[in-house]
């Protein structure tokens, strides 16, 4: 080979492999955007999938009294009077607020124990902080001492959850109500279950919402 050959073929290699490079940067570069700007979208989405699918499967709640039975046709597990109510965690003091509260017969994987204990018979609380985000409260029944705050576990949901709202029928003047705090029944002196739950996300300046339904309980629906 000549050298004027030899020069043309390293400028060629030179064309092409700056150009392989440009292409690979660009392709990075565009995979790079996309994964941000569906980051938050798909965390949206995600969290409201895992919500709907915890309130749906609450409604059972395991006897710790029955542990200990294991006569033929007996059952730990059993359908809870009130799936999703209000309550107060272990340890909150009267005059607070209290906290939508409810049973799951086993743990979803998101929550872990620290010592690896089986997570059997669940008792969950939603909790929100606006400064943190949205969490659960939980304890499993093989807790020997739950009696104040820091006998329960807490795992973090979502901590671009900014607001959660309730939301009340009306019957008196038939609308829909909003309200940042939970409703109480002045008559009955207890607190009113929603029927949906509106969680606001928000993420660099970007807003999104979700309404989560409250199940009813149901005596008569069958159980799949």
């Amino acid at each position: 080979m000549t050298l004027l050959e030899v020069i043309l073929a390293i400028a060629v290699a030179g064309f092409v492999l700056s150009a392989a490079v440009s292409l690979l940067v660009s392709v990075s570069s565009i995979w790079s955007e996309r994964s941000e700007r569906n980051f938050f979208a798909d965390h949206v989405d995600g969290v409201t999938e895992f919500l709907n699918a915890t309130l749906t499967s609450s409604g059972f709640e395991v006897a710790a009294d029955d542990l200990s039975d294991t006569s033929p046709g007996s059952s730990l597990e059993h359908s809870a009077d009130d799936p999703i109510c209000w309550a107060r965690p272990p340890g909150f003091a009267n005059y607070t607020e209290p906290l939508l509260n409810f049973g799951m017969t086993e743990a979803p994987p998101i929550l872990v124990s620290p010592d690896n204990a089986p997570n059997l018979g669940i008792n969950a609380f939603l909790y929100f902080e606006a400064d943190e985000g949205l969490s659960l409260l939980w304890h499993s029944i093989l807790q020997e001492e739950v009696e104040d705050t820091n006998d329960l576990q807490r795992t973090l949901i979502s901590p671009l959850v900014k607001k959660i709202t309730y939301i009340y029928w009306d019957e008196r003047f038939e609308t829909w109500e909003e309200e940042e705090s939970p409703q109480k029944d002045e008559g009955a002196d207890q607190y009113i279950l929603p029927r949906f739950i509106k969680l606001l996300f928000e993420y660099e300046g970007e807003t999104k919402e979700r309404t989560l339904t409250i199940p009813l309980s149901s005596k008569s629906a069958l159980i799949f």
